[in-house]
């Protein structure tokens, strides 16, 4: 006769099985009640993902075409994060070797508080993070940068909180640099990715990390039919990621941002949430950046969040009103919000703390 497991007992059996640090019970663990955030830097991008900037735990893809912004609002991303705590810290591995202290500066981030790391060997970049693993017994030969997260203990990185891969298109697997020079392999790096990232998933989880893989789009040549973009890697990072950011400049000439001398300075991106797990997918933002200071017209953006969570009135095509004073026009009545810090950071404190429970935006 086979013997009943009690409950206790079963237990037992699965923290014996599983271990204690990965079986939760029904009240123990909450996928979304208690998320740690970092803000993107604009708050209709925040708005657009759902839960009010990139979830920390995830893998977080930007891809877009060039001068859509990606780097830039990686960086944006990291100086929210910085701005948080004084103890903060972030690591941007830099395999374009472009990475510009000084720009990144301008953009409002402590680089002081930035470990760089500049290479594009996969392998290193990889095996950095996780570690390398001994065959022969359960302690890792070389231990990872996620492993001193998860510990705590070191100062440099226990309050590390965003990795940044800039980017995934130049990455050089082993295959390749033990190759000939002109000598054709397939998709190594979507090959190596599609092993490694299975490895990374849990880590950034425990090490509760936030990871921007930063990726370009290319048009694949002669397809006539369905999406003709694609992105180095194959799709590997695609189905990895919690959170796809498809990133593009808004072509158009009212979208560019213009100094006094006429000389282009910025110009509108739109971001379209191709994948999302943690909100709804497919919303899309627009924002307007500018090249030396990242994203600007924030009066903007929380002008349009007032009107979609009606904190803002507006009851015609011409007339705001805004805590009950009458303002005539769009830039009149964003004129008054940059005149009026405090009202501003009531109206951004209102949007990002006060609709959750209570207003159910309109769609669009």
């Amino acid at each position: 006769m086979m013997k009943k497991i009690t409950e206790t007992e079963a237990t037992r059996q699965l923290y014996k099985f599983f271990g204690e640090d990965t079986v939760f019970f029904d009240g123990d663990f909450s996928m979304s009640g208690d998320m740690d955030i970092i803000k993107t830097g604009s708050y209709l991008l925040d708005d657009a993902i759902g839960v009010g900037g990139i979830p920390r735990g995830r893998i977080i893809q930007l891809a877009g075409k060039e001068s859509s912004g990606k780097t830039m609002l990686a960086l944006s991303c990291i100086a929210s994060y910085l701005r948080d705590n004084e103890e903060n810290t972030a690591l941007f591995f830099d395999a374009e070797y472009t990475y510009d202290p000084i720009w990144a500066e301008s953009l409002g981030v402590d680089t002081s508080r930035v470990t760089v790391i500049k290479t594009n060997d996969a392998r290193k970049i990889f095996s950095g993070l996780i570690g390398i693993p001994n065959p022969k017994g359960k302690n890792k030969k070389m231990k990872g940068i996620l492993d001193y997260v998860i510990e705590g203990k070191d100062p440099r990185f226990k309050n590390l909180g965003i990795v940044v891969l800039d980017s995934i298109a130049v990455l050089n697997t082993p295959q390749e640099l033990g190759s000939e020079a002109g000598k054709i392999n397939i998709a190594p790096v979507a090959r190596f990715l599609s092993y490694e990232l299975k490895k990374l998933t849990p880590e950034i989880a425990k090490a509760n990390i936030a990871f921007i893989g930063i990726n370009q789009v290319r048009v694949n040549v002669g397809q006539m039919f369905g999406d003709p973009t694609s992105s180095p890697g194959g799709k590997a990072l695609k189905h990895a990621c919690s959170l796809m950011i498809n990133m593009a400049p808004i072509g158009s000439s009212d979208s560019n941002v213009l100094d006094g001398d006429g000389n282009k300075i910025g110009h509108k991106v739109r971001a379209k949430i191709q994948k999302n797990k943690v909100g709804s997918p497919y919303r899309k933002a627009e924002y307007t950046i500018e090249y030396l200071k990242g994203v600007a017209n924030l009066e903007e953006e929380i002008l349009e969040l007032g009107i979609k969570y009606s904190f803002i009135d507006r009851p015609n095509n011409v007339i705001y009103v805004i805590n009950e004073e009458r303002f005539r026009g769009r830039d009149a009545a964003i004129s008054y919000l940059k005149n009026n810090q405090s009202v501003f950071l009531e109206l951004v404190e209102k949007i990002q703390n006060g609709c959750a429970e209570n207003i159910n935006p309109e769609e669009e």
